[in-house]
């Protein structure tokens, strides 16, 4: 998606608060309200803006526990269900993302948020006893929330947004002669 200037400078400002008024990102890029209100309904309608959310600060409402788990669903599992059924089985409370892997040893990672081990310890138990066996944890990392330093991909978006636009940005520089 290419964007003009100002559509980058209204993301920008949006990434960094999704809760700015129209007016105060105008004051600050020094255009209409009107203007900032139209950019914002196309980059909502194009689908560049998906949704507007809270940042949340985990331990303090509570989540002290995370995982991040490497499976590996069975290939029996593979040929009796589809994208959709596994995303089913892997939904829940707890999950915060899950990425599909094209790699061999691993199909799967997911990324879950409990409030204590003993929550972590039996939501695992019910994973593998009680939904049946469609995949196999390969490997499990447990850490506190207090591990986390940094939980924010705003720096990486306002990078790309910046070079939207400026393809030179994005290719490899041609070797030097010399």
């Amino acid at each position: 998606m290419k964007l003009t200037r100002n559509e980058r400078r209204v993301l920008k400002f949006l990434i960094e608060n999704g809760r700015i008024q129209d007016a105060e990102i105008a004051r600050e890029l020094k255009i209409t309200p009107q203007a900032v209100g139209k950019i914002r309904r196309k980059l909502e309608q194009a689908g560049a803006i998906k949704g507007y959310s809270a940042s949340i600060d985990y331990e303090k409402i509570g989540i002290n526990v995370l995982a991040i788990v490497l499976f590996k669903f069975r290939p029996g599992a593979r040929k009796n269900l589809n994208e959709e059924d596994i995303a089913e089985r892997m939904r829940g409370a707890h999950i915060i993302n899950f990425y599909r892997v094209p790699e061999g040893d691993v199909t799967h990672i997911v990324t879950y948020g409990f409030r204590t081990l003993e929550e972590l310890d039996n939501y695992f138990h019910v994973l593998q006893t009680e939904r049946g066996h469609i995949s196999d944890i390969r490997k499990l990392y447990i850490l506190s929330s207090k591990s986390i330093r940094k939980n924010s991909d705003q720096e990486l978006l306002k990078k790309v947004i910046d070079e939207v636009g400026h393809e030179t940005l994005a290719r490899p520089l041609p070797p030097k002669n010399g």
